[in-house]
């Protein structure tokens, strides 16, 4: 019983100094495009194989985090890209988090902002753009379920999860897409004209037209 109390402390004790070895830090990013997607960077150490981790993010100041789940590279690299900033955003305050078995920040970096900026060119990669352009968005606050992503935009955002981690479709932005479609449907064969227009007078006879014999 000894044996086994002393083992069950030494397991313990490797998990915690595993624990406390993690890290993670966001690179500082030059800037962010307004109404289009960026890229955040992180470098991690100690994690475990698959480990996830996640970029929290809001407009600077202005309510609750979000989060989207960061994707990973070889080098203990990983990456992220946010929604689409809005034109009132001038400024996003970022920080990334290690994420354990529950689903709890195991480790975090330290938070950075970055400016938005109508002139912030950024190329991303076939694969980076396809990311961007199927976004999972997480919520931290119960107040955030059911309403937009606040000051970015609905673009690339299909998935959502809320602050109990209950994953769903988007219901705002998805609701926008379908509504669009209807109206573009509805107005789409009145902008359209094609066949003859048939009136009850009588046209004058061509000039070309044979006279009639009586």
């Amino acid at each position: 019983m000894r044996a086994r109390g002393l083992w069950t402390v030494a397991v313990f004790c490797v998990w915690s100094a595993a624990a406390h070895a993690q890290s993670i830090s966001v690179e500082p990013v030059s800037c962010l495009p307004q109404e289009d997607n960026g890229i955040v960077r992180a470098q991690v150490s100690g994690a475990t194989a698959g480990q996830p981790a996640r970029l929290y993010f809001r407009w600077r100041d202005h309510k609750a985090f979000y989060w989207v789940p960061m994707e990973v590279e070889s080098g203990g690299r990983y990456w992220a890209t946010p929604p689409k900033p809005e034109q009132r955003n001038e400024q996003v305050e970022y920080y990334a988090a290690l994420m354990d078995a529950a689903g709890n920040p195991a480790s975090r970096s330290e938070s950075r902002t970055v400016k938005v900026t109508g002139d912030c060119k950024l190329k991303l990669t076939p694969k980076e753009r396809g990311v961007a352009e199927n976004l999972t968005v997480g919520e931290t606050a119960p107040d955030q379920q059911g309403k937009e992503v606040f000051a970015f935009l609905c673009d690339g955002v299909v998935t959502r999860i809320n602050s109990q981690g209950i994953r769903r479709a988007d219901e705002v932005c998805r609701a926008c897409v379908v509504a669009w479609w209807q109206k573009k449907a509805v107005l789409l064969p009145a902008a359209v004209v094609t066949g003859v227009v048939v009136t009850d007078d009588d046209p004058e006879p061509s000039p070309s037209r044979p006279p009639s014999r009586r």
